[in-house]
This record gives structure tokens, sequence and C-alpha cells, in this order.
């Protein structure tokens, strides 16, 4: 396991007044725009990588900028390949592998007064031990920041330990050195005997003009003679001289990147990272973590192109790298990332904050771990919860397919424009423990379920439903089952698999009970009130008028309403209005 900054505690910078985020080796910052990501995306930066902020990065002029990080995985085995002159600055600050290192500026402070500090326990910061800043360093080297819109040019096409470009000729550069290291030693040698002032082969042009010159300066010193000196560049010189060209339609013209459109410029920055995640290659040698730090990768780019992105991105960091970005794009984060992603959100008091992980949200909720797979499993097969306000869990593919559909129809807009994030569960077991993680996430939510479960899992949940009402339904469905020949389980409910007739057309039956109205009414209202929605009639499909669940049957249904509109197809259009308003309140 790489070493990694675990968490990063951020005080009085820009929008952030006081807050931690929890970072994991791939981190999504998540939120709308000027919710202060970036802000966290430059203090990680200023962290590892001293300058000096202006009075524009305080939140509160009185009040001193520090930012803690807690660094992880500062084990014995890369304690062993640290120059010992770095290990003895480092490991007296060690407890069950982590460090924490601090910097701090106030308004007034000098370069030289933003110094790094380190601690066992974060309360005792002592003073600046002489070399931690470097002994930081050489297991953090310069960070890469690429910013949403500059410095492209900058990242792309000079070679600095900072830029991708520079990351990937360094890479570039060992096999190179490997492989021609012997013949490019030759030419730079043979180089070097003909510019360089004691040179066997030196340049005529070169000696013709030391002599000159020095037949001028004996007339002012005669004891004095001087060579032309041009010194050989060393190979790893040469190849930080690297750049980038560009052209168009196979033309002949040859551009510098900045001749480029913005587009472009993005373009080739996220495809340099992809070519660095193919080109790098961990070796037991390497003990440096390098932060990669990036602002909307998926900006300007096309759908394909940031999958491609995300998949370097990931890949990048399950090597030598840490990789923390914002985005807007949800194809940016796939489920098994979900977990991990940090929601970011900023109001007047609080400033910029983050609400709990889903992770963190699970663990607090469920503490058996079997059921926390459950949740995890359940929640995470969505990515656009990350990307709402509020989240509407739903239980069956009718809704999936149709609901949207006809929340467009009725409303004239989008769930995704009143940012509505629609979960399938695949199920309802959780469906309460759900709502709950996403309560601890920020999240508000509402739930909508077949009419099954008020009658199982409901009650397991906990929810007041009035017995009565319950066992009146229940007398309702021992009728239909005698008169059925049904079999019913020992909590008087209809099997699914040992009857002629389905479950759900059970409780279809149930709802065309005139005796059943007032009870089943009476339940919907009670769980109303816990933000779910059961269908009265037993299911969606019973207030659509569907006879099946599958995408013919949708596909027919969605023609017929363009065709038709919604009150002349819908069998219980009310119904579907009322819900749809539901889901707005």
């Amino acid at each position: 396991m790489k070493h990694s900054i675990a968490t990063i505690h951020i005080k009085n910078f820009r929008s952030i007044i006081d807050e931690k985020f929890i970072l994991s080796d791939f981190t999504a910052l998540v939120g709308y725009n000027n919710g202060g990501k970036s802000n966290i995306l430059t203090a990680i930066k200023w962290l590892l990588s001293k300058f000096t902020l202006s009075k524009e990065d305080f939140y509160d002029l009185k009040k001193t900028i520090e930012i803690v990080g807690k660094i992880s995985g500062i084990n014995e085995k890369l304690l062993e390949k640290l120059e010992s002159k770095h290990r003895v600055k480092i490991e007296p600050y060690i407890i069950n592998e982590t460090i924490l290192i601090k910097r701090k500026q106030t308004i007034n402070s000098k370069s030289k007064d933003i110094n790094l500090l380190i601690s066992k326990d974060g309360i005792a910061w002592p003073p600046n031990p002489a070399g931690i800043d470097n002994a930081i360093k050489a297991i953090f080297p310069e960070p890469i920041e690429i910013k949403a819109m500059e410095d492209a040019e900058e990242d792309c096409s000079k070679y600095k330990t900072s830029t991708t470009i520079g990351k990937l000729i360094s890479e570039v550069t060992k096999s190179i050195e490997e492989k021609y290291g012997t013949q490019l030693k030759e030419s730079m040698n043979s180089l070097k005997e003909k510019l360089e002032f004691n040179g066997t082969q030196r340049a005529t042009e070169l000696n013709e003009l030391d002599e000159k010159t020095n037949s001028k300066l004996e007339e002012l010193f005669p004891d004095v003679n001087i060579k032309i000196h041009i010194p050989t560049p060393e190979l790893k010189e040469v190849f930080k001289g690297g750049t980038i060209k560009t052209n168009e339609n196979s033309s002949e013209n040859w551009r510098d990147f900045k001749a480029l459109g913005t587009g472009a410029q993005r373009a080739i920055q996220m495809a340099l990272i992809r070519q660095l995640s193919e080109e790098l290659h961990d070796s037991e040698e390497d003990i440096s973590t390098t932060l990669l730090l990036i602002d909307e990768p998926d900006l300007y780019l096309h759908p394909q192109a940031i999958e491609q992105i995300r998949e370097a991105l990931k890949d990048l960091s399950k090597k030598r790298f840490q990789i923390i970005f914002s985005t807007h794009s949800p194809q940016m984060i796939k489920s098994d990332d979900i977990g991990s992603t940090l929601l970011i959100r900023k109001d007047k008091e609080k400033g910029t904050y983050t609400n709990k992980t889903l992770y963190e949200a699970i663990n607090e909720i469920e503490k058996e771990a079997p059921h926390q797979l459950q949740l995890i499993f359940s929640l995470s097969n969505s990515n656009q919860i990350l990307f709402s306000e509020t989240v509407l869990l739903i239980e069956g593919k009718t809704e999936l397919r149709l609901l949207p559909f006809l929340f467009e129809k009725i409303n004239g807009k989008t769930l995704g424009f009143v940012k509505c994030a629609l979960v399938p569960q695949g199920g309802v077991a959780n469906t309460k423990k759900s709502m709950e993680v996403l309560k601890v996430m920020g999240l508000p939510s509402k739930a909508i379920v077949d009419l099954d479960y008020a009658f199982k899992n409901a009650i397991k949940d906990g929810f007041e439903i009035d017995n009565k009402d319950i066992i009146l339904c229940k007398n309702i469905i021992e009728k239909i089952a005698k008169k059925e020949n049904l079999t019913l389980d020992d909590n008087g409910l209809p099997k699914n698999k040992e009857n002629k007739i389905p479950a759900i057309e059970v409780y279809s039956m149930l709802s065309d009970d005139p005796d059943a109205k007032k009870p089943i009414e009476n339940i919907h209202k009670k769980l109303l009130e816990n933000n779910i929605w059961i269908w009265k009639g037993g299911s969606i499909e019973k207030h659509l008028g569907l006879n099946g669940k599958n995408e013919n049957t949708w596909a027919i249904f969605k023609d017929s309403v363009e065709k038709n509109g919604c009150e002349k197809v819908i069998n219980d259009f009310p119904e579907i209005k009322k819900v749809v308003e539901w889901i707005l309140q």
C-alpha cells in the first residue's frame, strides 16, 4: 500500500472556514459551481508546495490560514528506502504509520515564515525541525495541478516536475537512457570535444575567436588569456527542453501549442495524462507519491473521451499517484467510487463544507457488515445521487422506464431539471435504512413502493401503521385466498410461487375490494408522513393500465401517450398526477 494524504483539515482559506475532508487514492469532489471545490485543490497544493498567499486567500483577515494533512502509509518498508537524513526527521513523529503536517500563514507573513510543521498528536506543533520540508518532498514531490480554465499551455508545453509533460518526459527518459544511453553519450562527447574550452577537436571558429580576442586583451592584461567555453548539456538537461508542437489535417505547418483552441488544448492535456498512465511503471525503488489535482478533467470533452480519461486517472491512482479532482460529470464516477466521493456544499454560516460520504453514512446507520454490503450495492447503483438535491428511491423496472417520461409529460420539466435523482433499489428491504443513509449524507429522499411493502417491510421498519387497517386488509386477502384456492404464508399474506395467481395480482384484487379502500387510504397517508408513497392499486402497472413489465409493453405505452396524451391513455390519471405533484413538494 502506498502512502497518501488521508485527511486534509482546512481553516480560514478562501470560502473554507473550518472543515475536514477525507481523501482516498481516487477522490472526486462533486458540487455546484462556486461551491469551493477548486479552493480545496489549491489548499492541498499549498500544504505540499510552499508559496505566499495573498490577502484574497483569507476568509477572515484577522485569522491565520491553517492546513493540516494526515499522511497514512508511512511504514517500515518506506522508511528503509528513505535517505537517512530524511528518515531521522520523520520517524520520531510516526504513530500507527501516520504523521501530521501543517502549514500556516498570517496576513503579514513573509515567505521565510511559511514553514512546514510536524506533530505526533495534532496538539503540540514544535518549531520546524531542520530539513522537514525536504523530508516531506522526498515522499511527496511537487503536486501536479491542472486548473479548469487556465495553464493548459504550461502544463503541456513546459518541462517542469509539476507539469504533465514533465512527468511524461521523465518516464520516457528512463527507457531512452537504458536503450540508447551509450550511443547518445558518444554523440554528446563528440559535441563536447568541438564546443568546450578544452576539446581535442575544437571548432576552428572558436579557436580563431579566442586568438583575436586574446590579442586585444594582451594590450590591457598581458598575463591573462581566455577561451570561449560552450558547455555541453547532460542528457537530462536536453530533455528539459521538451515541448509539444501541433498541426492539423496532416499539414507541414507545425505550430506552438498555444495556437490551438481551448477544446483542443484540453484534449491534448488529457491525452498526455492517459499516456502517462500507460508509461508509468511501478518500481521497488520508487518511494514518492505524486498528487494529481485536476479541476474538471471532463471539461470540453465528449462522452467517450470522458470515459477514457476516467480510466486513465483510475489507473494512475493504483500506481504512484493520488488523484483528487472536481467534476460535474456522472461519467467520471463509477459505482465503486461513489462511496468515497465528497459532496461539496456551501452556505453563509458554514462556508464550504462536506457531508459524510456514502461509506461513512452507511457505517453510521448499519453496523452489521453483511447489511452494509447490501446497502452499498443498493445505493451505489446510481451515481446520479451525487449530482442531485433530492433522491427518489423506486422499487420496480416500470418506474425506472416510465416515471421520468410521465413526470416530464405531466410537469413539463425533467427530473434532472428539478435536481431529483431516480434510484432503483432492486427490492424494498433496505428502504428505511437507505433513506436514513441519504439523510446523513445531506440528501433528502422519498420512496415509491408497491402495496405489499405496507404489510411486510413497513412493519419491520417500525412505521406505526394502525393495526386495525392491517387486520382489515388481511381479512379481505383471506377471503380472496379461499375464493381462488390460494396458499397464504404464516403472516396471512399471499405466497408468490405456490399459487396460480401471482402475489402482485392478489394485492391488485385487494385494492378493488370496496371494504379495503378506507384502510388502504389510511395506510397510504401514514406512510406519506415518512416520505413513502405506496401504490394503492397494488403497483404502478395497475394505475397505468399495463398488463406486462417488458420493453415492448413500455414502448407501446409511451407511443400511445405521445399520440393521445396522458389523460386518455393512463388508467388512473388522477393518481399518477398526484404522485408527480408529491415528488415536486
